[in-house]
């Protein structure tokens, strides 16, 4: 076996090896790697969503404040509470009737006086007068589970000349929410994102569960379900390091966040399951780049060698053709390496004996 295809194995052989190392480790932190990608991910769905949904009952808030606004509506309250009069109470009931036949998102208008005392109500929900006391500006009073889906309670005081003279308590239909909760970008085909809050001792869903059947509201959270699912509404926020079981008893990466506002909690995740099929591709597709790259190493490497040995190789023709009794022969020189040293070696030491047969043939 010549020196050129001694390099060249030599080369291919390091190469390989290479490719195999760097191949070995890749497909075995792979894994790692998505979870780290897939947890991110979740993250920032998480945030995402919270935003979304702080806008929507900041909505919610704007409805009550501009309800509380509307001059005719305050004139009516205090008409009504200190002189007891029927064109006042009129102009109340015709108002908020008004505005909840238009916002199709209020469920429920109730007015009530300075002491609490429900005036006049319109709407569908057949909740009463909370009769949680008032502020000057809008207050959360509570959020509950009715036939057709989540309401949000809240209310606010009312005033005329800076004197407070009674008070508004809207209930909204909370199903704007499921648009937020209902958009699964980002979640693959098995991930989902959903909205709980504390009842008693339970942990009740409120929006549509995207692998019920059903997908209804108000589930309760079983106990098998992992502590994450329970500690949402501790106001931590966090991303889960390790897999979870969800309600359905399948483990799932997920993240969480407290909503202060509403004293909800949000869980985006995704199933461990999903993530491992992603990994199983990932590794696939990371094979068929080895063995490109092992394609090339050996056809690179073959090449090299034979190009790095090509100088050697011709130095040894010149030496066999000598050997044989050829004169005049010449090594090539070419750059100034230790290839190119040998050469011009060569060639001094031809020239030498070339001389020395010249003298004594003289």
């Amino acid at each position: 076996m010549d020196i050129r295809t001694r390099l060249s194995l030599a080369l291919v052989f390091v190469s390989l090896l290479s490719m195999m190392l760097l191949g070995t480790f890749a497909y075995y932190t792979s894994s790692d790697l998505l979870q780290e990608i897939s947890l991110r991910q979740l993250d920032a769905l998480a945030e995402s969503k919270r935003r979304d949904l702080n806008k929507v009952y900041d909505g919610w808030e704007d409805n009550l404040r501009l309800v509380r606004e509307i001059e005719q509506l305050r004139y009516a309250i205090r008409s009504y509470v200190e002189n007891d009069d029927p064109q006042g109470l009129r102009t109340i009931q015709n108002t908020i009737r008004a505005i909840t036949v238009a916002v199709k998102e209020i469920d429920k208008l109730i007015i009530f006086d300075a002491n609490g005392e429900e005036i006049a109500s319109f709407g569908r929900s057949k909740v009463s007068h909370s009769k949680v006391p008032v502020g000057d500006d809008v207050t959360y009073v509570g959020t509950f589970l009715s036939e057709d889906g989540p309401r949000v309670v809240m209310n606010t005081g009312v005033y005329l000349e800076n004197l407070p003279i009674g008070g508004i308590e809207l209930i909204m239909d909370a199903s704007d929410v499921f648009d937020v909760t209902g958009d699964y970008t980002g979640l693959g085909k098995t991930g989902e994102a959903f909205v709980v809050m504390d009842v008693g001792e339970k942990i009740v869903v409120l929006n549509p569960l995207r692998h019920e059947v059903d997908g209804f509201f108000g589930e309760q959270i079983q106990e098998s379900a992992s502590g994450d699912f329970k500690t949402v509404l501790t106001q931590d926020e966090e991303i889960a390091t390790k897999a979870q079981k969800d309600y359905r008893g399948e483990w799932v990466w997920l993240a969480t966040r407290y909503l202060e506002k509403m004293d909800w909690g949000l869980v985006v995740k995704v199933d461990v399951s999903e993530e491992g099929k992603r990994a199983l591709v990932l590794r696939e597709s990371l094979f068929d780049i080895a063995v490109a790259l092992s394609a090339f190493a050996i056809i690179g490497g073959a090449l090299l060698g034979f190009y790095l040995a090509r100088p050697i190789h011709e130095l040894a023709v010149v030496v066999e053709r000598m050997r044989h009794g050829e004169s005049g022969l010449r090594a090539e020189v070419k750059g100034d390496d230790e290839i190119a040293y040998l050469s011009e070696s060569l060639n001094e030491f031809l020239e030498h004996l070339e001389q020395e047969q010249r003298d004594k043939n003289a």
